[in-house]
């Protein structure tokens, strides 16, 4: 057995994957360019492992799990590694945040279970103790944490596709936060529809739209804070926005840019029209007294001719 932080030569079959690891989830084409890159210059870096605690001269990895993993399918018979003293289970997370935090992003799905290994563990909730615990920003423990609050079924999809490339995943954590949002907002201004509608049955209805190839991008999801600011401000009745998102709760087809646009686009569009004209009537009051010239007379006119209609029709 190597004493603690010396550097020695290990088999890599005697080294067991750390289960605290908060990458968990390894790329395969980019292992497949680190092995070919071991196979030509061997591990540079050495592994960081401590001694196991059940069994004489096993190792658990604290740091390097790629170079690990491409040494056993390499077949190497030893690997360079420094071994450092056993530490505490907490000590063991904390540790593997740190040492990985400098690196490059892990899926967020692996930060949230991980972290919540922390909170569970240590009993701390605070995202800016939490923050400083892990080496993590805020924002990626508010992220994660609310990746923490989807229901399991939603999280076991995220961790299925966790290995794939961006592009081949359907259940993207950037997705389920787009749709925790939009169910949130939701929840809050239209307690109607939560006694209809539980919160785990709209989020899996909003996954389903993704998996049916509904969505135009992951964002289509704020087109729902857009809906429910044209009623704030009045320009949609409760009632209507109320069926529009039962629609869009219950149809799997419709995405909430279609319900947006059926519904509160008119408007919505009032809205800007409304902010640009009081902007509008302060330019033209500046111009009373002042000779037109003949392009800008022509426009009023074309503009006199569309707000008589507008107000023909309105009246």
């Amino acid at each position: 057995m190597a004493p603690a932080s010396q550097l020695a030569e290990i088999d890599p079959w005697s080294i067991a994957p750390n289960p605290d690891n908060p990458r968990r989830y390894f790329n395969e084409e980019r292992l497949d360019l680190l092995r070919t890159s071991i196979q030509e210059v061997g591990i540079l870096v050495p592994l960081i492992v401590y001694q196991s605690g059940e069994t004489p001269n096993r190792f658990v990895l604290m740091d390097g799990e790629r170079r690990w993993r491409s040494s056993v399918d390499l077949g190497l018979h030893l690997v360079p590694a420094s071994v450092i003293e056993r530490p505490t289970p907490l000590d063991n997370l904390l540790r593997m945040f740190n040492i990985h935090n400098v690196r490059e992003d892990w899926p967020l799905i692996s930060v949230a279970l991980s972290l919540g290994s922390v909170i569970e563990q240590s009993d701390e909730t605070r995202e800016g103790r939490l923050a400083d615990m892990t080496g993590l920003t805020r924002s990626t423990v508010r992220r994660a944490k609310r990746i923490l609050s989807l229901p399991k079924y939603e999280l076991e999809l995220i961790q299925s596709e966790a290995h794939l490339d961006r592009s081949k995943q359907v259940h993207r954590e950037d997705l389920y936060l787009e749709i925790e949002s939009a169910v949130g907002v939701i929840l809050n201004e239209l307690p109607e529809v939560e006694t209809r509608y539980s919160r785990e049955r709209i989020i899996r209805q909003f996954a389903a739209k993704s998996e049916e190839q509904s969505l135009v991008a992951v964002t289509d999801f704020r087109y729902v804070g857009r809906l429910l600011k044209a009623m704030r401000e009045g320009f949609v009745k409760r009632p209507t926005v109320i069926d529009a998102v039962s629609e869009l709760i219950e149809n799997i087809h419709v995405s909430p840019k279609d319900v947006f646009d059926d519904v509160a686009a008119f408007g919505y569009a009032q809205q800007q029209v409304d902010r640009r004209t009081e902007i509008l009537i302060q330019e033209l009051r500046g111009l009373v007294g002042a000779p037109l010239s003949s392009g800008l007379r022509d426009r009023l006119e074309i503009l006199r001719s569309i707000v008589d209609q507008l107000l023909e029709q309105d009246s």
